[in-house]
């Protein structure tokens, strides 16, 4: 049994390291293409996504760390999926009405949405 178990954790040593070693020959080359175009549009794109997906965990962490609220746990996804979509109807409606692109502050929305969407999914006591 011992022998089963050194032969799969030698072949999972390997997979990860393969895997890990793939990984940040990706990144390179993402990075030499960045560099090659080295088109600040892209770099807002980038920020952009992050804004979106990076707000629903800024707002997990806040509603955390700041308060002791219970939630109803099977409304989470459906929370932090909402809160993306919002925040770009939100964002459209600023180019639209305003003329103002929201940028880097999707990110605050997006994570006071997800905030706010937790707070109405507590659990009464």
């Amino acid at each position: 049994m011992t022998t089963i178990t050194t032969i799969f954790s030698h072949l999972m040593n390997r997979f990860f390291l393969a895997l890990i070693l793939s990984y940040a020959i990706l990144l390179i080359m993402i990075i030499m293409i960045f560099r090659a175009v080295n088109n600040d549009s892209i770099i807002n794109m980038v920020f952009t996504i992050a804004g979106y997906t990076y707000g629903p965990l800024l707002g997990l962490f806040a509603f955390g760390l700041f308060t002791k609220i219970k939630i109803k746990d099977a409304w989470v996804p459906l929370v932090v999926v909402i809160a993306p979509v919002l925040s770009y109807f939100v964002n459209l409606l600023c180019i639209k009405w305003f003329g103002f692109y929201l940028g880097y502050i999707l990110l605050l929305i997006n994570g006071a949405l997800t905030f706010l969407g937790l707070w109405i999914i507590k659990k009464k006591d």
